[in-house]
């Protein structure tokens, strides 16, 4: 009798449940589609962001590939007296190679190439005792070390010229020369690294933008404003080392910090690093290399070139109604008493030629004060249209001179 109702609920439930479940597999459905999109957007757009991180890296590698094997440790010894206490040292971590010596100090170094030379900073190469370390060499990123002699030194900013020394049969296994650039081409902003390669498991590879540029070539008055300035921090051990533009070419080498006193072993800034641009480094280690000088000699004047001299004005109409010479640099600042006041120089004459060799670039005005140095010769002035002849000696640099 009650069948009927029964039956009728059932067939009601029923579809209720079939309702239910179709509704349920359509949202299953319609979730399974969501993600699918947006698994599938999802791969379509990673890899756009992926390779442009992948390819920065890889740039980054290709560079630091290129650039090493033109970086060198540099190290010095110092002589261990008789007598002196030999414990409290690791075996392996501190040996020295040479019997009687002990490591004392170690830096980075640039191979260029040129007859086995290589320019690193003087100030790691002086000892204690204000003397020069004796004994130096050099390691490359391979490991293999090589005996090096010191073939001059210049105190004030801070550079030596080294020659490679391989014994009969031996060779610096995976050394290259560095590829030199221009510094003139940097703009503040531009992306550099600092490479070097201090003594142990340590690297340096520091990315950073330059923060200023030289504002002169000459480093006779100013030597902070003839460094290139970078927002990179390095260790103590790497001076020495490169400063490198995005392409591998070395732009400078890294120096301290500038001293009052020219032997004060000083400690990188954390904000800043140095470099001494390029050009200037392999000019004056041209110099040293041919004058065997380990001193620093001056005239007591500073030039500008002509291209700094325009740059300075920010006037070009000014600059081409100066009267200037065809070629020559401006003498731009005096430190009195020096040689310079003493012969008559003044401020705002142009020296062409010293003893008969015509000055065109600050390159060549300071590879004269080498070549001469220590002589009484003659300097060609230009000043007021007229070419006027000086006797100037060229003497080594006291020390109030230096300046930051």
């Amino acid at each position: 009798m009650n069948s009927g109702p029964k039956c009728n609920l059932h067939h009601s439930l029923a579809g209720s449940t079939f309702f239910i479940n179709s509704l349920s597999r359509m949202i299953t459905l319609a979730a399974c589609l969501f993600l699918a999109s947006h698994a599938q957007v999802a791969q379509a757009t990673a890899p756009q962001a992926v390779p442009s991180l992948s390819a920065g890296d890889q740039a980054r590698r290709a560079l630091q590939v290129s650039v090493v094997p033109s970086i060198v440790t540099v190290t010095s010894y110092q002589r261990v007296p008789e007598g002196v206490p030999r414990e409290g040292r690791w075996a392996v971590a501190d040996e020295s190679p040479y019997p009687g010596m002990a490591r004392a100090t170690v830096s980075s170094g640039i191979f260029v190439g040129t007859d086995g030379m290589v320019i690193c900073c003087r100030s790691p190469l002086v000892l204690d005792n204000g003397g020069i370390a004796e004994r130096v060499d050099i390691e490359t990123s391979t490991g293999v070390r090589v005996d090096a002699e010191l073939l001059g030194s210049e105190p004030t900013i801070n550079l030596a010229v080294l020659r490679l020394k391989p014994a009969e049969g031996e060779t610096a296994g995976g050394l290259a020369p560095a590829r030199i650039g221009k510094a003139e081409s940097l703009e503040i902003g531009d992306s550099v690294f600092a490479v070097a390669d201090p003594f142990g498991a340590a690297r340096t590879f520091a990315p950073g933008v330059v923060m200023a540029l030289p504002v002169a070539s000459c480093y006779q008055a100013d030597l902070t404003g003839s460094f290139i300035h970078s927002s990179m921090a390095i260790s103590p051990e790497s001076v020495g080392g490169s400063l490198v533009s995005s392409a591998g070419e070395v732009l400078g080498m890294l120096v301290p910090p500038p001293s009052m006193q020219p032997s004060e072993p000083l400690q990188p800034h954390a904000y800043v690093t140095y470099a001494m641009q390029i050009d200037t480094a392999l000019g004056v280690a041209e110099a040293l290399t041919k004058k065997r000088s380990n001193h620093s000699p001056w005239t007591g004047f500073s030039v500008l070139s002509q291209q700094e001299l325009k740059t300075r004005m920010k006037d070009d109409s000014a600059f081409a109604a100066l009267k200037k010479p065809e070629f020559g640099l401006l003498v731009d600042d005096l430190y009195d008493p020096s040689p310079a006041t003493t012969a008559g120089v003044r401020r705002g004459d142009f020296v062409t030629e010293i003893n008969g060799t015509k000055i065109i670039s600050v390159v060549d005005f300071q590879q004269s004060l080498y070549y001469f140095s220590g002589s009484q010769v003659p300097v060609k002035f230009f000043r007021d249209g007229k070419d006027v002849t000086v006797m100037l000696k060229i003497e080594e640099r006291p020390t109030a001179a230096n300046r930051n």
